[in-house]
C-alpha cells in the first residue's frame, strides 16, 4: 500500500536507533513464539517442574504483548491518527493495526483456558496456540512492513522520546525489572546497549547487576 504521510524536518526525524525498540520487542515475541510452539506439542506429557517452567514462560509472554500493545493503542496510534487524519491509506493501515490486536487478545484468552483446564487443556493447546501464532506472525510482518515506516515518516524524534518514557512510566518497578531482561534475553550487545539507554543511569545498574541476575536464575519454557 502507498501512502502520503506528514513531512518532519531532517532534526526532528527518528533515527534508526529510535525505532531499532520495535525490533528487540518483535524478535522477543517471535522468540517465545517458537518455544510455545515447541512446548503445545508434548503438553501433558512433561513432568511437574517442566509444566511449571512452561507457565512461567507463558505468562511472561502473554504479559509482555498485551503491554506492548496497550502502548502502542494508547500513545502511538492515537497521535499518528491526529497527523494522518487527511490520508485515508494511512488512516486505514492504523485501522488495520487496531484490528489486528483486537484478534489477538481472545486468541491468547483461548490459550489461558486451555492451560487453566486441568482435564482436557491438552486436547486443545496445540490448536489454540497454532491459531494465536498465525495470528501474530501475520501481524508483526504487517505492522513492520506499513506500521512501522509509517511510524517513522510520522512521529518525531521528541515524540517518541515521549512516548518511550510516558510507557515507562505505566509500569511498576516490578514491570520494569522483569520487562528489560524478558526483552533482551539472547539480544545482542549492540541491542542491549539500546534498549538500557532509555533507563535512567541507576536503572541500567539495577539491570545488570540485579534484574537480569534474578531473571536467568529462573527456569522458563523448558
Amino acid at each position: 500500500m502507498t501512502t502520503k504521510t506528514t513531512k518532519t524536518t531532517k532534526t526532528t526525524m527518528m533515527s534508526d536507533t529510535d525505532i531499532e525498540i520495535m525490533g528487540i520487542v518483535h524478535d522477543a515475541f517471535r522468540r517465545d513464539a517458537a518455544r510455545l510452539a515447541r512446548a503445545a506439542q508434548r503438553y501433558g506429557s512433561e513432568d511437574p517442574a517442566t509444566h511449571a517452567a512452561l507457565l512461567v514462560g507463558w505468562h511472561g509472554f502473554r504479559h509482555g504483548l498485551h503491554h506492548h500493545h496497550t502502548i502502542e493503542d494508547t500513545y502511538i496510534w492515537p497521535l499518528m491518527r491526529r497527523k494522518l487524519a487527511g490520508n485515508p491509506d494511512a488512516v486505514a493501515v492504523l485501522d488495520a493495526m487496531e484490528a489486528e490486536h483486537a484478534l489477538l487478545d481472545p486468541a491468547l484468552a483461548q490459550v489461558q483456558t486451555a492451560f487453566d483446564d486441568p482435564d482436557h487443556g491438552h486436547e486443545r493447546l496445540a490448536d489454540r496456540v497454532d491459531h494465536l501464532l498465525g495470528v501474530l506472525h501475520s501481524h508483526l510482518a504487517h505492522e513492520e512492513r506499513e506500521a512501522v515506516p509509517l511510524i517513522r515518516e510520522t512521529i518525531t524524534a521528541k515524540e517518541w522520546q515521549r512516548i518511550s518514557k510516558d510507557a515507562m512510566h505505566d509500569l511498576t518497578y516490578r514491570e520494569k525489572a522483569d520487562a528489560a531482561p524478558y526483552l533482551l534475553e539472547g539480544a545482542s550487545e549492540e541491542r542491549v546497549r539500546v534498549l538500557l539507554d532509555m533507563l535512567p543511569p541507576p536503572l541500567r545498574l539495577m539491570y545488570r547487576h540485579r534484574w537480569n541476575p534474578r531473571y536467568l536464575r529462573v527456569r522458563r519454557w523448558e
